[in-house]
């Protein structure tokens, strides 16, 4: 027998309903145009801004504290410098997770976001669950 209807919501992926908005160096874009819009702020990213970073992030408009992020910016420093972090968390009644992941390029970021933006699922292997570090 088969049950038709609406499939449970992961909440370590983004929501098939929650709006959308992007934060570019802490200035926050409710409504934002286009994909290319995120492209070309990725490609912006550098080093030598310390506020330079993206976060494409939903809420749960009936519960602030469930939320979907993914988020990059350029290592400062550490074990890769120059290379791209990308982080993908959430907040939801079971509580608050963090994944990280360091790549080379910017090109290799793009496909998470691309993926995240249009609301499929954000391929995590590969990366580091790092959520004991959210204390």
């Amino acid at each position: 027998m088969f049950f038709f209807g609406k499939k449970k919501h992961h909440p370590g992926q983004p929501h098939p309903d929650w709006p959308w908005t992007l934060n570019v160096g802490g200035e926050l874009w409710p409504e934002f145009d286009t994909w290319e819009m995120i492209v070309s702020e990725l490609r912006e990213l550098n080093l030598e801004d310390p506020d330079s970073f993206l976060i494409l992030e939903q809420k749960d408009p009936g519960d602030p504290k469930s939320y979907w992020f993914i988020q990059s910016a350029m290592n400062r420093a550490g074990p890769r410098p120059g290379w791209y972090t990308v982080e993908i968390g959430w907040g939801s009644r079971q509580g608050m997770a963090l994944w990280d992941l360091d790549v080379r390029t910017v090109e290799e970021v793009i496909p998470y976001f691309r993926a995240a933006y249009d609301r499929k699922p954000v391929d995590r292997s590969g990366f580091e669950d790092v959520s004991d570090m959210l204390g």
